[in-house]
């Protein structure tokens, strides 16, 4: 027996709605790295344990939402919970890699602690 299909939104909804939603978790996540800019500057002889740790719980936490939210959004909107999911695990990955590589440039050309301390 087959389900009937969930009628899917407009195209132009789901297209908004996506990119508003990639939007506000790119948003989250830098500043969530702004505001533990402080954690990255590590002294001769500290431990970084809890520096790594803050970062895990950004990154992992960032992940899991991405998650969630790809897979709530692509119910509400077309019924493709999975897909969405999909593509907002993999979207998030890349923004967060993105944001470290032009954080370390821009560090090593002048402008460092915008979203963490580097040492070029």
């Amino acid at each position: 027996m087959e389900r009937p299909r969930k009628q899917s939104k407009p195209v132009v909804v789901q297209l908004l709605v996506a990119t508003a939603g990639f939007l506000l978790l790119t948003g989250v996540y830098l500043a969530a790295m702004h505001w533990t800019v402080d954690v990255s500057h590590i002294k001769p002889g500290e431990n970084t344990d809890h520096r790594d740790a803050v970062y895990l719980a950004i990154h992992s936490g960032m992940a899991v939402a991405g998650l969630v939210m790809g897979f709530a959004m692509g119910k509400w909107l077309n019924g493709l919970g999975f897909a969405y999911a999909t593509l907002f695990f993999a979207l998030v990955l890349v923004m967060m890699v993105a944001a470290q590589f032009a954080s370390f440039s821009l560090a090593c050309h002048g402008q460092n602690d915008l979203l963490r301390h580097w040492q070029c």
